[in-house]
């Protein structure tokens, strides 16, 4: 059972864990682009080595099925330790022999993708665990805006140490970093067994109980087309900015002040819904930070000078971590806890491909109109997205009591 208190060592220990190993992997993602680009010089080994560490999302559903089926720490310290030695290993190589084999950076990206797909799920699954049912929003608000802050920390500290010294360190230090994690997870009290479902033997019969379940909610059957939605939405923003901001005159540092201010708005949102605990109306803030993002799309359409555009990724942030805290603890509340690894995997299967997918569909246009429009089809986009939240919640007013359904205690 969770503790009845937001602030219980596990909670805590679980904070300390995800804030330093989130800081780890913002080091790593940069370090890891730069150590591919330094020694092949090629955009496309870096965009490969990025596939190849997306890749196992595709699987996602089925490991979420399996997550269901174990204890709650197995997946979680497991994927922690194969992380941080597969990072030391590939940080360590890379500082003793100067270049590794390109096959070896890729193959460790795939097997740290495997293990993020198993770890994912398994995240969101653990934190009804460690807190009061009362306590999920506030709890989900600062988990959100203590990681976003050590990101923002370590993209920062990432670029200079990188710089200074070299990606191998940066990546050294995340394998390290996972490895705290791992440590930290044997101290974090967990369920040893779980409510189990009568969805019968093997991980498909599971994984086909787990989305039957989320048909019988409007809104739970919704919520993977917005994170698709939002990923879709962004793949082509995350092309087009930079090369606004060279037009803009700002370069890189322009772009990297963007994903800070972005960064930033996030933190400032997890801060809110933390304060207002379960007075936050998960529901309707959903909505609200689906209609801020396309309300501030469409000033940066309009306007896309640069004050405007460096403001706007502030509100951009803040409107994305007002739309994703609240849908996580809404998810957390109506869903049963055998059946969260496997819900939580499908949100995250399907919102993974909105990105692959929106740049394989417009990429051969992106250079064919300038950065407004793509900021218009982006407050679109959004907008559609609001309306149809908001009618799916008006057509499901009383949300289904899930735990009722066949098979849950």
């Amino acid at each position: 059972m969770p503790s009845s208190s937001l602030w219980n060592r596990s909670f805590v220990l679980w904070l300390l864990g995800s804030a330093q190993s989130r800081l780890g992997s913002a080091l790593s993602g940069l370090a890891l682009s730069f150590l591919v680009l330094a020694q092949t010089g090629s955009a496309s080994a870096t965009a490969l080595t990025l596939a190849c560490a997306l890749a196992p999302n595709l699987l996602m559903p089925l490991m979420g099925a399996w997550v269901d089926r174990v204890p709650l720490k197995l997946p979680l310290i497991g994927a922690a330790l194969l992380q941080g030695l597969l990072q030391v290993t590939v940080g360590g190589l890379a500082m003793a022999w100067g270049e590794i084999p390109l096959w070896m950076v890729n193959g460790a990206a795939l097997l740290s993708g495997l293990a993020t797909a198993f770890a994912q799920p398994a995240s969101s699954a653990a934190v009804p665990a460690l807190v009061p049912t009362d306590q999920l929003a506030r709890a989900n608000g600062v988990l959100s805006s203590v990681s976003q802050g050590a990101w923002l920390l370590g993209t920062l500290a990432g670029g200079a140490l990188v710089a200074a010294v070299s990606p191998a360190v940066a990546i050294t230090l995340d394998g390290v970093s996972f490895l705290v994690m791992a440590g930290l997870l044997t101290q974090v009290t967990l369920p040893q067994t779980r409510e189990r479902d009568a969805a019968g033997p093997g991980l498909r019969a599971d994984l086909r109980a787990g989305l039957r379940l989320m048909r019988r909610s409007r809104t739970l059957s919704f919520t993977p087309l917005i994170g698709l939605l939002l990923n879709a939405t962004l793949a082509p923003l995350m092309v087009i900015v930079p090369k606004l901001m060279v037009s803009l005159g700002a370069g890189a540092p322009g772009y990297g002040l963007f994903l800070a201010l972005e960064a930033a708005g996030m933190v400032a949102a997890g801060l809110v819904c933390a304060v207002l605990g379960s007075r936050l109306p998960v529901r309707r803030a959903t909505a609200a930070g689906l209609l801020l993002t396309a309300v501030t799309y469409g000033v940066m359409w309009t306007w896309p000078v640069l004050p405007v555009v460096l403001t706007g990724s502030a509100v951009l942030g803040f409107g994305f971590g007002i739309l994703n805290t609240p849908l996580n603890t809404l998810l957390q509340q109506l869903v049963p806890s055998a059946y969260l690894g496997r819900v939580f995997s499908v949100l995250g299967m399907v919102s993974s491909i909105g990105m692959p997918l929106s740049l394989l569909i417009v990429s051969p246009w992106l250079d064919h109109f300038p950065a407004s429009v793509w900021f218009g089809a982006a407050a679109c986009l959004q907008g559609l997205g609001a309306v149809a939240w908001t009618m799916v919640v008006q057509s499901e007013r009383r949300l289904p009591d899930l735990h009722q359904a066949d098979g849950v205690a």
